[in-house]
Formats: structure tokens, sequence, C-alpha cells
């Protein structure tokens, strides 16, 4: 018996119908297994890319306040840092003020002491002239009535001042200065005044007991130049070379 012979063209007819009907099931399939779970998962993944998008659009609104308020914190520390400025500043000079660096006015008395005039041959040379140690005694008197601010012929008084003699002179501040004193003072008139004049004062004393030429005037009104050194006139020369600063 002879074997059955299929042409080509059949075998091709055959092998294109297959992959048809194998191409319809696959579809079929793929339509069957659509179902309602599908659809509402198609949904949800919707759901869910609205609400990534809400997220992004909350995030980035807050990084916009995280960067605003950055902005505000540090507008909020240069503003510190200026009143910091501010008020070291006020303090700087407010300490100026007190120490003597800083020019001054207000009420007080205008005192002025010459050497003496008096013809009483009693009292020897020496006792007729005006010695740093009275102009010392004088400061010290108004100091204890309350002075705020004092002058010896316009040189201001601090604390690290000098009054001492320079043979027939005194030096003040590093210059010399002679009689006559003037010396101006700044605070309470009335106690100021009083410090001067009363009776068994030591300025009292230099006018009536020495014959020395002693006024006192009231001032309603002075001014009183900040401290200076002679030859710097900022005034801030002095070194401290021997105190320091204690550790608690």
């Amino acid at each position: 018996m002879e074997g059955i012979n299929i042409k080509p063209r059949v075998v091709d007819f055959f092998a294109a119908v297959l992959v048809f009907i194998v191409a319809a099931f696959t579809i079929n399939g793929v339509n069957i297994y659509i179902d309602e779970n599908t659809i509402y998962i198609t949904k949800d993944l919707d759901e869910y890319e609205k609400n990534i998008k809400n997220m992004e659009d909350i995030i980035n609104a807050l990084k916009v306040e995280v960067d605003n308020e950055k902005k505000h914190i540090a507008s909020y520390e240069n503003d510190n840092y200026l009143d910091n400025v501010i008020n070291i500043n006020s303090q700087i000079e407010e300490l100026k003020f007190f120490n003597g660096f800083s020019d001054v006015r207000g009420p007080g008395i205008w005192l002025t002491v010459s050497d003496s005039v008096s013809e009483d041959e009693n009292l020897d040379i020496m006792e007729k002239i005006v010695h740093d140690v009275d102009i010392t005694v004088l400061l010290n008197d108004l100091k204890g009535a309350g002075a705020e601010a004092i002058a010896v012929n316009n040189k201001r008084i601090i604390n690290i001042s000098e009054v001492v003699c320079a043979g027939p002179l005194i030096r003040i501040n590093g210059e010399r200065v002679s009689a006559p004193f003037f010396i101006s003072a700044i605070g309470d008139i009335e106690e100021l005044y009083r410090a001067i004049t009363e009776e068994g004062t030591y300025a009292y004393n230099l006018k009536n007991n020495y014959g020395m030429e002693v006024e006192t005037k009231k001032v309603y009104n002075m001014s009183i130049p900040r401290y200076k050194h002679h030859g710097n006139d900022s005034g801030v020369d002095h070194k401290v070379k021997y105190a320091e600063i204690a550790e608690r």
C-alpha cells in the first residue's frame, strides 16, 4: 500500500487554520478573565494614582512651608543678633558714661581756688600756695557730696587721674596746670555747695584760715568733657600692667 502523499499547499492551509483556531481560543480566553474584579482593580489603581498625586502636592506644600520657616528663623536670628549688638553697644556707652569717657552736662557748682593773698606774717610761704593735696581733698569732699562728674581746669577727673605736684605747678592727667584752679562738679547743687561753703569744711578753712581765694558759684547747666590724657585725644591710653581678672 502506497503512503499518503499530502501536497505542501494543503499542509500550509491546515497550518493556517490551526493558527487561527489557537489565536481565537487565546483571545476568547483573555476575554473570559476580564471580569468585575479586574475592573475594580483598575479603578483602585486610578485612586492610588490620585492619592499619590495628592500626597506629592502635600509634600511640595510642606517643603514650601519648611523653606518659609527657615527664612523666618534666619530673619529672627538676624534680628536677634542685631538686638544683641545694640544691647552690647548700649552697655559700652553706659560704661563709658559712668567711667568718665563721655562728655556730660548738668547742674552743679563752679569752684575757683587761688594762692593766698593774706599778709599774715605768721603764715609760711608754703602755706599760702595751693598744693596738690589741697586739690585732692577738695575733690574728695565733692565726691563725698555726691558729685557725678568732676573736672579741674577742664580736665576730667576719674579713678585713674593723677593730681600731683610738679614743681610750682600741678600735673593733672599728664599735663601741668597752674593756679588759679577751676573745679567744676555736676550733682545736687545744694549738697555740693554745702560741701564747700559750710563752716568746718576744708574749703572754708583754706579761705578763712589761710587767706586763699575760694569762690563758689551755683551753675544750673554746665558741661564737663570726657577724660583725656595729655597727648592722646581719645583718652584711652591707660594700660593695666599688674591687675588681672580673677577667676571664680
